[in-house]
């Protein structure tokens, strides 16, 4: 919320809280103040600066007026067809942006401000794209939140499927995020590629649009086990014994040891550990049995 004492000093990660503008965008606008107007800080202390709320808060203001007035040249990627995706870094020229920094920030640290992508891929490196629908962007251009207004136009969040349901349904990640307690499909992605949920790194099925783009789906017998799993964990030294247990096992039946991955026991004991937490176990599980 928007404070009232036009006085108070506010420092960048205040401003950000406060009015929307990331620490690294704000540095941009006053190192270019000769163009961009930024006034100078109230006060400087060292390398911090501070300006009074009733110093920055109408520059803000009235820099983004600025930007608005500039849109139908700035916005010339808008047009054409609503359908039309565009990645990151044109979504950020479009909302005056050099860089995606800030775009980025605000997914991160302002849940809702900004629309989530429509659609997220995975590279073979692990990277995530993200991708918004033209319609999507200038849709929230045209009912932007305000400086001081953190919040975007109420909307309902997206309501979990019920447990009670086909369990061979297959659920894409926007479905499946809020039944493993993730506050977006972004967030779930993220876990996903960088494995802390080893159990969903094989997807059931894998959609592909006319562009190439591809989107995940798991069986929802899959995401309620992994759930319930969450829910119920055991302690540390528990969960260490089990899947060295589970890896134990596994080496013994196969008919082929090397075989043995980490998400087929991750997929057959969902909530039992992360990617590197099963790799370190089923090498000490290698080690033990070479030394039997």
């Amino acid at each position: 919320m928007t404070g009232t004492d036009e006085n108070e000093l506010l420092d960048a990660k205040q401003i950000h809280d406060e009015f929307g503008l990331s620490p690294s965008r704000l540095s941009e606008l006053y190192r270019d103040r000769a163009t961009t107007g930024c006034p100078e800080p109230d006060e400087i202390d060292g390398r911090r600066r501070r300006w009074k709320r009733g110093t920055i808060g109408p520059f803000l203001s009235a820099h983004r007026a600025a930007k608005t007035s500039q849109s139908t040249v700035r916005h010339s990627l808008l047009t054409g067809r609503r359908d039309r995706l565009m990645p990151t870094s044109e979504v950020a020229k479009v909302l005056g942006h050099k860089r995606t920094v800030t775009l980025l920030g605000w997914l991160q640290d302002r849940p809702d401000y900004f629309p989530e992508p429509d659609v997220v891929e995975t590279t073979d490196g692990g990277r995530l794209r993200r991708f918004w629908y033209l319609g999507t962007v200038a849709d929230w251009i045209t009912q932007r939140p305000g400086p001081g207004n953190t919040q975007s136009k109420s909307r309902p969040p997206a309501a979990a499927p019920v447990e009670d349901g086909d369990p061979e349904e297959l659920l894409d990640t926007k479905q499946a995020a809020p039944m493993l307690g993730y506050s977006s499909h972004l967030e779930l992605n993220r876990a996903i590629a960088r494995g802390v949920l080893p159990e969903l790194a094989r997807p059931d099925d894998i959609l592909r649009s006319d562009r190439g783009l591809t989107s995940n789906r798991y069986k929802r017998r899959r995401v309620i086990a992994l759930a319930r799993a969450r829910h119920q964990l055991p302690t540390s030294s528990e969960l260490t014994q089990r899947r060295m247990e589970a890896a134990l096992q596994a080496l013994r039946t196969a008919a082929d040891p090397d075989a043995v991955t980490v998400e087929a026991l991750a997929e057959s004991h969902p909530g039992h550990g992360s990617t590197l937490a099963w790799k370190k176990t089923i090498d000490e599980a290698r080690g033990t049995m070479q030394a039997d």
